[in-house]
């Protein structure tokens, strides 16, 4: 009998697979959606916003597809040694029990990407977009998942079988996808209780009542409980109030750590320096307030970016992105079998075609509006 690899070779190539295969359904629903907006005259997208939110998960999955590796190993580690209760992936009551824990540690998690400086500077990509629509679900940050992994070893601690595991965290990420729209109202049925799309579009307004609301993955109950949950109420602005006017899917996953760097560079105390990253996001040092001094935000001076391209640019971003694509789906659809010095390569070729799509929105020639 072959010994079972407790490295978290299985677990990874499986949620490659996972991904590699939806990522072709992502397209053809982005797609329909289009063409119903369009048809219901409602201006839900923006070209370029389109594909740097994809752009960022192309990015994003890139990175991980080396980091998960490790940290896979990791959990399966944690898990075997540290395991409290023995528990089978054959029982539906394994299934039952962690898909509950695992959206209760999801949502402290979320909860705190909100929360905490530096854990935003992980998250704030996902809710750069000042449009919403199925792109924006793509928007993820390459940081998130990993910074969120000392929650989720509690879950091996419990002794929930990697398998489960690297499942529910698939599927809780392919759940949240069909609520990143405008085109679906209110579901009276399941509202408050499952996370909907009229429940997640709070979660990305920037509107006061809406300010770090609803972070459930798939349940609202937790949000419920700890007083989190906001049923929509008035018309959602999205974005972040520190807005991200680029097209660059490299830099809008370290635009709040520079910021953060920076604020901590105006400090005169060193405690202040580093408390910072831990304090809750948008603290700034009393020197920073007095030498860099920011009015507060206020939404009626809010104004979404709506640059306007010309088709050379445009055309010259869409051939980066589509090679982007294409180099990355060789990534996870070869990651099982390729050497790791071409999944290198291929992770430069899809980090160097998306700088190249951020340039091409960039260029003197390319936009006809300022923003």
């Amino acid at each position: 009998m072959v010994a079972k690899r407790l490295d978290g070779t299985a677990e990874t190539a499986m949620q490659n697979a996972l991904l590699a295969y939806a990522t072709p359904v992502f397209f053809l629903l982005i797609a329909v959606e289009a063409w119903r907006a369009r048809r219901r005259q409602m201006a839900v997208f923006e070209f370029s916003d389109s594909l740097t939110s994809i752009g960022c998960g192309v990015f994003t999955v890139t990175l991980e597809l080396f980091a998960k590796a490790g940290l896979l190993a990791l959990y399966v580690w944690v898990e075997k040694r540290f395991g409290l209760w023995p528990f089978s992936a054959d029982s539906a009551w394994t299934w039952v029990l962690f898909f509950v824990l695992f959206d209760f540690v999801y949502y402290w998690a979320h909860r705190w990407s909100h929360e905490i400086n530096f854990l935003w500077g992980g998250h704030v990509p996902h809710h750069q977009s000042e449009q919403y629509n199925l792109t924006t679900a793509l928007r993820q940050g390459a940081w998130q998942d990993i910074s969120h992994w000392p929650l989720f070893l509690l879950l091996a601690v419990a002794g929930c079988p990697a398998g489960v595991f690297i499942i529910l965290l698939t599927v809780s990420k392919l759940y949240q996808f069909w609520i990143h729209t405008q085109l679906i109202d209110k579901l009276p049925l399941v509202e408050g209780i499952f996370n909907t799309p009229s429940a997640h579009r709070v979660h990305h307004g920037i509107n006061d009542p809406y300010i770090d609301r609803n972070h459930g993955g798939t349940l609202m109950i937790w949000d419920r409980l700890f007083g989190t949950y906001v049923p929509e109420s008035e018309p959602v602005v999205f974005g972040v109030r520190k807005a991200f006017h680029a097209r660059n899917p490299i830099t809008a996953h370290i635009d709040w750590l520079v910021f953060l760097w920076r604020e901590a560079m105006l400090s005169d105390r060193w405690q202040d320096r580093f408390t910072i990253w831990f304090r809750r996001t948008g603290w700034r040092p009393p020197a920073a307030q007095q030498k860099a001094p920011r009015a507060p935000f206020q939404l009626d001076r809010f104004r979404a970016w709506q640059p306007d391209w010309s088709p050379q640019a445009k055309r010259r971003g869409f051939a980066w992105f589509l090679m982007a694509v294409v180099f990355n789906s060789a990534m996870l659809l070869g990651a099982a079998t390729l050497q790791w010095p071409v999944l290198v390569l291929l992770a430069m070729a899809v980090t160097f075609c998306l700088w190249r799509m951020a340039v091409a929105f960039r260029a003197p020639d390319a936009q006809s509006a300022a923003p």
